[in-house]
């Protein structure tokens, strides 16, 4: 469902929050970026949760906080998936490296890569919901992620959670990758599909693969620049799942952006300004379709300009809402623990 549940008060759920017992969250996709930075962040004791982690590998376990699946042939320890407070899924083939050359810099989606793409998405969470909706006692809530690339491309039409099916292909994986998870809610899981901006960090993506460009001066504004952009710090993006996993008037569809999504033209500006470099060398669209392809319409000429308005109506701050903010404290080496900036 896409309504937000709006209960007075919105107070944290104490059985996950781990006031009455302590919590156990089981995550996919631990290894990635977002999955790496918030297990570091939930063994954190600033975070009130300090809950028992366990992730679910591909490989046999090696310990007893692993627990054993295969989305490609939708199996999984269904034994060990009993008893967790919470689960968060965030495993899935990665969209933003193409087939090609130079580690993935410069590149297309495949054929092949589409289909991972999609595929993954589709057997994890299938594979994971219908394992939760078996148990005899499931989780009270499931945190999917999904993306903004639900929207399509949408020019400068403002975006809201509950803002329409767009068209292209990241747009169908979103929708599918959402979908799969109802077997889960229909069980009574508060199921949250957290659709995330880009996420921005100098661990990964969008930050590092433009970093030495843009420090030799190389960068510049993509197409014709005025398209948009929702973002997310990785600090947020971990926050906004902690806070999702907490907060029980969070349901269904929640975008996880800044307040304020950027054209393309402030994101070059204000990513050379991070690194005291002129960005003003154009990325023309002959040469983004030529050398991406789709892979270029749908992330880097695609126009987003979604808002995290659930997030914010259910309490969540941003550390950082402001794109020139955002890009100084993700090329620091802080990028994902506190923040350069309350800004």
């Amino acid at each position: 469902s896409s309504a937000h549940r709006t209960q007075a008060g919105g107070e944290p759920s104490m059985a996950v929050a781990g006031a009455a017992k302590r919590a156990r969250i089981l995550v996919s996709g631990a290894s990635g970026m977002v999955g790496t930075a918030l297990i570091d962040s939930l063994r954190k004791p600033s975070t009130g949760l300090t809950p028992h982690i366990s992730r679910l590998v591909r490989h046999d376990p090696r310990g007893p906080d692993e627990v054993f699946w295969d989305p490609y042939e939708m199996r999984i320890d269904i034994d060990r998936v009993e008893g967790f407070d919470a689960v968060v899924h965030l495993a899935g083939e990665n969209i933003g490296d193409g087939d090609s050359t130079l580690g993935g810099l410069v590149g297309r989606w495949s054929d092949r890569k589409r289909h991972r793409i999609m595929e993954s998405r589709r057997r994890g969470t299938k594979l994971l919901s219908k394992a939760l909706a078996s148990l005899k006692a499931p989780p009270s809530v499931m945190v999917s992620a999904s993306g903004v690339g639900y929207y399509g491309s949408r020019g400068d039409t403002v975006l809201d959670d509950d803002a329409s099916k767009g068209a292209g292909f990241l747009s169908d994986v979103a929708e599918v990758w959402e979908r799969e998870t109802q077997p889960a809610a229909d069980c009574g899981v508060r199921v949250v599909n957290l659709r995330f901006g880009v996420v921005l960090s100098s661990r990964g993506g969008v930050v590092q693969k433009l970093y030495m460009p843009y420090l030799f001066g190389l960068g510049g504004p993509v197409g014709p620049g005025s398209q948009y952009m929702s973002w997310i710090t990785l600090g947020d993006a971990v926050r906004a799942i902690e806070h999702s996993v907490q907060r029980e008037e969070l349901e269904g569809p929640v975008n996880a952006c800044a307040p304020n999504p950027c054209t393309s033209a402030e994101f070059a500006s204000a990513f050379g300004g991070a690194l005291g470099r002129p960005a003003l060398i154009p990325l023309p669209t002959p040469v983004v379709k030529g050398v991406f392809g789709e892979m270029g319409d749908e992330t880097l000429l695609v126009s987003q300009r979604a808002v995290p308005t659930a997030l914010l109506a259910s309490g969540f701050r941003f550390w950082h809402n402001d794109i020139r903010t955002a890009l100084k404290s993700a090329v620091s080496y802080h990028s994902a623990t506190e923040p350069a900036t309350h800004g």
